[in-house]
């Protein structure tokens, strides 16, 4: 599906080949942090806060993409939940499991067990639907696969070029690096939302702001202003951006996103991920999908997934 724009907009989060730039944006930190509005408690406790350095902290961040990349290298058990509505929201077909991978070094292994399939999820022992195919294609693992040193690619290098022809690379960058301008036809540069173009169509945020009980964190936000954040106004795509920072670390430990756009092809994606130390390492705990996605020719499909993660 979507092959009318040769890209894959729901999954792309997911898919956990590294990628690479295509060259810097011409971003004014400092024009952007003119706009941003500080916490009044925030200012007081940290009254020396560079917002400069931290706005290019959000675009440059690595440690929420080598959280995922440490996925591969872990022992865990993952609870898969799908689910596909018509547009009544009513499930017609659903998949449930529990999967566990074994690590052996830089190589990996899965089993499936508990599996509860409702409605026509599968045709002739192939998934149906494109929401599971991509599922499958991100969190499961058939057969032994083995990777790369843990680190090798953290700095985002391509591991090679993507059947789609580049456009999952560049969906990817805009996840794990938000705010960059993706070369996605149409809606490219509207995810630059760093860009002075960008700017007067949003507000900004910096708090101060415990997650999960336990990390004291910096949490920076997005959000469309009022006359923007229609999911069918077609100026902004991104609806709200809210990504946590572990203020010790400055380690990404949570980040949720709405998208949406209605033209020439449609889609309006809720996502909420968090992440937490495990050991030595940081991991997915929790994944989130809550969304459609529609283009000519084929029909609209909507779905919700969520994945929990135990090590």
């Amino acid at each position: 599906m979507l092959r009318f724009f040769n890209f894959t907009l729901p999954f792309i989060f997911l898919q956990l080949q590294p990628f690479s730039a295509i060259g810097q944006q011409d971003t004014s930190f400092h024009f952007i942090s003119s706009v941003i509005h500080i916490d009044s408690i925030f200012v007081t406790a940290k009254s020396g806060f560079d917002v400069d350095d931290f706005i290019e902290l959000v675009q440059t961040d690595s440690s929420f993409y080598q959280a995922f990349r440490n996925l591969r290298f872990a022992d865990y058990s993952s609870t898969n939940d799908i689910r596909l509505f018509n547009k009544k929201q009513e499930v017609i077909a659903s998949y449930n499991s529990t999967s566990k991978q074994k690590a052996d070094g830089n190589c990996r292994s899965m089993s499936y067990h508990n599996e509860e399939i409702t409605g026509n999820y599968y045709k002739k022992n192939k998934v149906r639907y494109y929401t599971g195919k991509l599922y499958n294609r991100v969190f499961f693992t058939f057969g032994k696969k083995c990777e790369k040193a843990r680190y090798e690619n953290n700095n985002f290098s391509k591991e090679g070029e993507d059947k789609t022809g580049g456009r999952l690379q560049e969906l990817k960058r805009f996840i794990f690096s938000p705010g960059q301008r993706v070369d996605v036809p149409i809606i490219g540069k509207r995810t630059a939302i760093f860009e002075e173009h960008m700017i007067p169509f949003y507000n900004y945020e910096i708090q101060s702001k415990p997650y999960l009980d336990r990390y004291d964190c910096y949490v920076f936000r997005v959000t469309s202003k009022p006359e923007y954040a229609a999911a069918q106004n077609g100026k902004t795509i991104v609806k709200s951006l809210e990504t946590y920072f572990d203020k010790e670390t400055f380690q990404v430990i949570a980040r949720n996103y709405t998208l949406a756009y209605y033209g020439i092809f449609d889609f309006e994606v809720t996502m909420k991920i968090e992440v937490d130390k495990i050991g030595e390492y940081y991991l997915p705990i929790w994944i989130r999908y809550d969304g459609f996605f529609k283009v000519p020719t084929q029909k609209r499909e909507t779905a919700i997934f969520e994945s929990r993660f135990v090590y």
